[in-house]
């Protein structure tokens, strides 16, 4: 395989891992505190944990475009 080729590719699969690792961090946390019984200071820290896992997935998505376009 040609060496830029498989440099483009272990890219796209650091990017799709680090996606996954968002997703199943988000998967964990709803898992481990269901919104059913959440008092109002647990809420508000899940929502300070969703917030940051958004912001995770929009600098992924936004350094991948920038890589995405630079080449």
């Amino acid at each position: 395989m040609d060496i830029e080729l498989q440099s483009k590719l272990l890219r796209l699969k650091g990017f799709l891992n680090e996606i996954n690792h968002i997703s199943y961090s988000y998967s964990q946390i709803g898992r481990n505190f269901p919104m059913n019984n959440l008092s109002d200071e647990k809420a508000k820290q899940l929502i300070k944990i969703y917030s940051d896992l958004l912001e995770q997935s929009k600098s992924l998505i936004l350094n991948y475009e920038k890589q995405n376009t630079a080449t």
